[in-house]
């Protein structure tokens, strides 16, 4: 038997002679011809979302630049220039105000380096041993270490000093170099115990002493971050240092296992050597220190420091070996005005500007001429771009969303509704005028941006420059998101995407509750300086899960605290500090509930205290509460917001500095251009809802569709192919078998026997 298909391999038409293979193809060929146009259809629909995804991009770039464009930072940049960048150089941002200002340098800032005197090798063992501390880190010298193993172990020890070892003619030497610049940067050199290390072993300093920070007849310590811990646990001492001093003669005992600095003011004011002992604090780029000081009166006391207590403490030091650098703070004057820094990059003389102090003369001080002029370029840049993005969008809908009038060829997103929407919306919004604004500058044409019959931008920068001289407000309502207020105690903020433009008549404000500051008054006055040290503990919602403790020395009068206040690091932009009828205040910084806050003292309220007191005060602010255009608004502190789910107002924030309830007139909000195409654009490209979104989830609706018809025509024209198959190996089969069956009827037959006819 013959079969139409074995293993895979097809014998059509072997019985007939006809190609059936063939015929099988050209039936389905026919019945896939509705499958082809399909595949057809669906990759127009892939050129479709490809040009949606072009025109997405475009319009995202267009949002981006408006976006750039409607923001008040757009035109206010302020640009910093220096008459002589050898003196100095200076930068400026957005809170930068114009203006014109001489600068004088007569110091620059400089990091304390010295140098040791001459060593025969810098990898000899030194043999000795013992410790010393630099910068109040400890180091142990070993016999067999070298300049270079105590260059390392200094490096290591992060003491805020860089140490190296030069090698020369003459020998080897080991330089320290604080890593920091200032007068606070001077390096502090003692040894540990006795006189083993500094002066024999590594010759950096000699046996004369001198008052390291002296102050008038005073002498005060090194600085320190900390005022309530032991000496040891500052120094990082496993056997603390015990010892005897004397100031002036007189004998006093201290331990560093238990003293701290304010004990040492106690221990030393009770001492009787004719001395007044306090703690002083000082802040220096944001930190606050503690120091020492002893106060000789009419004369510098005198000190005796055998166990090296004082040295450790920074109010002694030996004489450096030799001084290469001394410590410096860099002096300057601003138009006459004098100012000091640790450093040479100021960023807080002139508000918003960082001034770089490169050259200096303490005869002649170098001088040059710092101005701050508005930066025109950087608002000209940002328009072009928003211009070019324009017109860029302009460009692709022209090749891509029109016909050609010649070929009659129709680009990919001809005659598309959402595209022609889309545009027809950025297109009215870049040209209107603003809505409710009657006078100044209400369209773009006023400022140089005009469309033209090319459906593109165009820009005059020279009728920009005019209008951002003459009226700078004016062109910042043009472009941005603004308000404005018609009541001195209320002034706009801020708003979100979802405020709408208020009426004409603005929206009306009801304040019910104004804004208070959180405020603690001490419950007795403070008369007399403080008899013993006291500790004020600040807690509560505005610190937190982090109290702070401010260690007020003995001796500290009413003002004295005020001011210990007003300059730690950890209070001061929180609290300030005054005094009203007599007695302490603190009052929160901040208006409202979040800087609420708790001050106690572990010393009974007295005349010779602040005043404060065991028992904690709380003091406690309020949130300003109202109501914007009759909608609901949140308070926090002074700043209102309408809420979230407000028809009109939703996120429009002002602030209001009135100090009781009533009305306060309107706030007006206007979207000015550049807003109102950046916000339509955005809408119109949100990944979840934007109407190119929707676009583009339709046309993929429609290749789905469009694959699944082709999926069962595919189907369905190779189920046609088995049946054809089948049917014509059926038919081989039976023609096949009739074939053989007339073969065998001529064998039989041709094998008979012949038969003649006789007998006629």
């Amino acid at each position: 038997m013959i079969s139409g298909n074995m293993s895979g391999v097809n014998f059509a038409g072997l019985a007939t002679g006809i190609d059936t293979e063939s015929i099988i193809q050209k039936l389905t060929e026919l019945q896939s011809r509705p499958m082809q146009r399909l595949m057809v259809r669906k990759s127009q629909l892939q050129s479709r979302m490809s040009a949606f995804d072009q025109f997405r991009g475009l319009v995202n770039s267009l949002a981006s630049a408006a976006g750039a464009l409607s923001v008040n930072s757009a035109f206010n940049a302020v640009r910093g220039t220096s008459s002589d960048t050898n003196v100095a150089t200076i930068t400026s941002s957005t809170e930068a105000l114009p203006g014109t200002y001489e600068l004088k340098v007569s110091k620059l800032a400089q990091a304390h380096k010295i140098v040791s005197g001459a060593h025969a090798s810098a990898t000899a063992e030194l043999g000795a041993s013992g410790q010393f501390m630099v910068n109040g880190k400890i180091i142990t010298l070993q016999s067999t270490d070298s300049l270079n193993s105590v260059a390392q172990k200094i490096n290591a020890a992060s003491a805020g000093v860089t140490a190296s070892v030069l090698t020369t003619s003459t020998g080897a030497y080991l330089t320290l170099t604080a890593n920091e610049t200032g007068k606070n940067s001077k390096i502090q050199l003692t040894d540990v115990d006795g006189w083993q290390v500094l002066a024999p072993a590594l010759k950096l300093v000699s046996y004369t002493e001198f008052i390291r920070n002296q102050q008038g007849n005073a002498a005060l310590s090194d600085r320190f971050r900390e005022s309530g811990q032991t000496l040891a646990q500052v120094f990082g001492m496993t056997t603390p240092t015990t010892g005897t001093i004397q100031i002036n003669g007189e004998d006093i005992n201290i331990d560093f296992g238990t003293d701290t600095l304010a004990s040492l003011v106690n221990k030393i004011n009770s001492a009787g050597a004719g001395v007044t002992a306090s703690l002083e604090t000082e802040t220096d780029n944001g930190i606050t220190y503690y120091r020492l000081k002893i106060d000789g009166g009419s004369s510098l006391p005198t000190f005796t420091d055998n166990n090296n207590i004082l040295k450790k403490l920074g109010v002694l030091q030996n004489q450096y070996q030799q001084e290469l650098v001394q410590a410096q703070d860099a002096e300057f004057t601003i138009d006459g005005f004098q100012f000091t820094r640790s450093r040479n990059q100021v960023n807080d003389a002139i508000q918003g500007v960082t001034i770089t102090l490169l050259s200096a003369d303490s005869v002649n001080p170098k001088t040059t001429e710092l101005r701050l002029t508005r930066d025109t370029e950087a608002a000209r840049g940002a328009v072009n771009n928003f211009v070019n993005a324009f017109n860029s969008l302009v460009d692709f809908l022209k090749q891509n969303a029109s016909i050609n009038k010649e070929t009659l060829q129709a680009g990919v997103l001809f005659g598309d509704t959402t595209v022609s929407t889309i545009m027809d919306g950025l297109i009215n919004r870049t040209i209107s005028a603003l809505p409710n604004v009657q006078d100044g500058l209400r369209v773009l044409a006023q400022v140089g941006v005009q469309l033209g019959q090319d459906g593109k931008l165009s820009f005059d920068e020279g009728k920009f420059n005019q209008a951002i001289t003459q009226d700078l407000q004016g062109v910042m309502r043009l472009f941005t998101a603004s308000g404005r207020t018609t009541d001195p105690n209320i002034s706009f903020v801020s708003s979100t995407d979802k405020t709408k433009v208020s009426p004409a008549g603005g929206y009306e404000v009801v304040i019910t509750q104004a804004a208070t500051r959180a405020t603690a008054s001490a419950s007795v006055a403070q008369t007399a300086a403080s008899t013993e040290t006291e500790t004020l503990t600040f807690s509560g919602a505005l610190f937190g899960s982090n109290p702070v403790n401010l260690l007020i020395s003995a001796g500290s009068t009413q003002q004295d605290i005020v001011n210990q206040i007003n300059n730690d690091s950890r209070l001061r932009n929180r609290v300030v500090a005054s005094v009203e009828g007599g007695k302490l205040t603190i009052r929160a910084v901040n208006y409202g509930s979040a800087s609420n806050f708790s001050v106690v003292s572990d010393k009974a309220a007295s005349s010779s205290n602040s005043g404060i007191g065991t028992t904690a005060i709380d003091a406690e602010g309020l949130d300003v509460a109202g109501t914007i255009n009759g909608e609901a608004a949140t308070g926090r502190g002074q700043f209102l917001t309408g809420n979230s789910d407000n028809p009109n107002t939703a996120g429009l924030q002002i602030r209001v500095t009135a100090t009781a309830p009533g009305t306060y007139g309107q706030v007006h909000f206007t979207r000015g251009v550049a807003d109102q195409v950046r916000l339509f654009a955005r809408q119109a490209t949100d990944i979840i809802s934007g109407d190119i979104q929707n676009a583009t989830n339709t046309i993929r609706d429609q290749m789905s569709a469009l694959d699944r018809q082709i999926d069962s025509i595919r189907e369905e024209v190779n189920r046609r192919q088995l049946m054809l198959r089948e049917q014509f190996a059926r038919m081989e089969r039976a023609i096949s078998q009739m074939q053989s069956q007339g073969a065998r009827l001529a064998a039989f037959a041709s094998s008979l026997p012949r038969v003649g006819i006789s007998g006629m």
